[in-house]
C-alpha cells in the first residue's frame, strides 16, 4: 500500500460483488480434497525481495488461503474467495483475477496475481501475521444514506446508502451486505480525527477510499479532504463491531462524514480507489 496520499481510481468489479461474472456461478464447487491442495513453488520463479512475500504457484484445484483457483485463462484466473474476516465465507464466492489484481482473507492474508505461464498462476502472498481482525466500524458510527445519518448498527440489506461512481459523484446506492462481528472486550480500535472536526473509530486494518488502512494513516497526512491531526489506538468496549457493502463501481460510503471503503468486498485489499474532488460531506449540495 502506498504510504503517501495518492489519487487515483480503484478500477475493478465494483457492484453486486463477484457473482455477476457470465459462467462463474455454474462453476462446479471444489472437492474438499481439492480446497486443501497445497500450493508448491515452481523451481524456475524469481525470489522476491524482502518484504515483498513470497511467491507460490497455483493449478486448477488448489486453493491457497482465501483463494481456490477453478480456471486459468491466459488472461485470467476465475476460482472462489473464501473470506474470513469480518464475517466467514464457508461456501466461497465466484471471483475473477486479472495480472495485478488481488484477493484477501478480510485482514491478514492477501494474494496478488504477478503472472500466468500456461496452466500454472503465479501469486504474490503477503501476510500481516499480527494484524488486528476484525476490520470494521465501531457501534454507533453514523452512516449517510438518503433518509439522513444512521447508526451502523441500525442498517438493512435491501435499505438506501449513499455511494460514490466511477465518475467520483455521489450516488444512490442499495446495501448488499451488512455484518455483525463479536469482538473481545479491549479490542483495539484506531480514532481518527481531522483538522475539520470529522472524527472516526474504526479497527486499524479498516480499507480507506486509496486502498490503505485506516491505520496506515498517520498525522500530517492529507485525507478526503482534511488533514489528520490525531490517528491513536484506543480500547472498544462494545461486544460487537460492524460494517456494510453498498451496490454500485466502488463500495465506498460516508462513516461520520468520512469517506471508506467497506470490508465486506470480495477485493478490499486489490487496487487502489480513490476518486479526485469528492466533497467530504455527502449530505451538502
Amino acid at each position: 500500500m502506498p504510504h503517501r496520499w495518492r489519487v487515483v481510481l480503484w478500477l475493478g468489479a465494483f457492484g453486486i460483488s463477484a457473482c455477476g461474472i457470465p459462467g462463474e456461478a455454474r462453476m462446479a464447487p471444489p472437492t474438499p480434497g481439492a480446497r486443501e491442495a497445497t500450493a508448491t513453488p515452481l523451481p524456475s520463479t524469481p525470489t522476491p525481495r524482502p518484504g515483498d512475500g513470497s511467491l507460490i504457484v497455483l493449478r486448477a484445484g488448489q486453493r491457497e488461503g482465501p483463494l481456490w483457483v477453478g480456471e486459468i485463462h491466459p488472461d485470467r484466473v476465475i476460482g472462489l474467495h473464501f473470506r474470513e474476516y469480518p464475517v466467514p465465507d464457508v461456501e466461497g464466492r465466484p471471483i475473477t483475477l486479472r495480472v495485478g489484481e488481488s484477493v484477501s482473507d478480510g485482514c491478514r492474508v492477501t494474494l496478488t496475481l504477478i503472472r500466468i505461464e500456461g496452466d500454472v498462476a503465479i501469486f504474490q502472498k503477503r501476510t500481516v501475521a499480527r494484524a488486528i481482525c476484525p476490520i470494521c466500524l465501531a457501534k454507533g458510527t453514523q452512516i449517510a444514506t438518503p433518509a439522513g445519518l444512521i447508526p451502523v448498527e441500525d442498517l438493512a440489506v435491501g435499505g438506501p446508502i449513499w455511494t460514490v461512481d466511477r465518475s467520483g459523484r455521489r450516488a444512490l446506492g442499495a446495501i448488499l451486505r451488512v455484518s455483525r462481528t463479536p469482538v473481545p472486550q479491549g479490542h483495539p480500535m484506531i480514532l481518527l480525527i481531522l483538522d475539520d472536526g470529522r472524527a472516526l473509530r474504526a479497527s486499524p486494518g479498516h480499507p480507506t477510499a486509496d486502498g490503505r488502512a485506516i491505520g496506515d494513516l498517520r498525522v500530517g497526512d492529507r485525507y478526503d479532504g482534511a488533514w489528520v491531526i490525531a490517528i491513536r489506538l484506543v480500547p472498544y468496549t462494545d461486544a460487537a463491531t460492524y460494517d456494510v457493502l453498498p451496490s454500485g463501481e466502488t463500495g465506498l460510503y460516508w462513516a461520520n462524514g468520512v469517506l471508506l471503503g467497506s470490508s465486506l468486498h470480495p477485493t478490499v485489499n486489490g487496487r487502489p480507489r480513490v476518486l479526485e474532488g469528492l466533497s467530504p460531506h455527502p449530505l451538502s449540495p
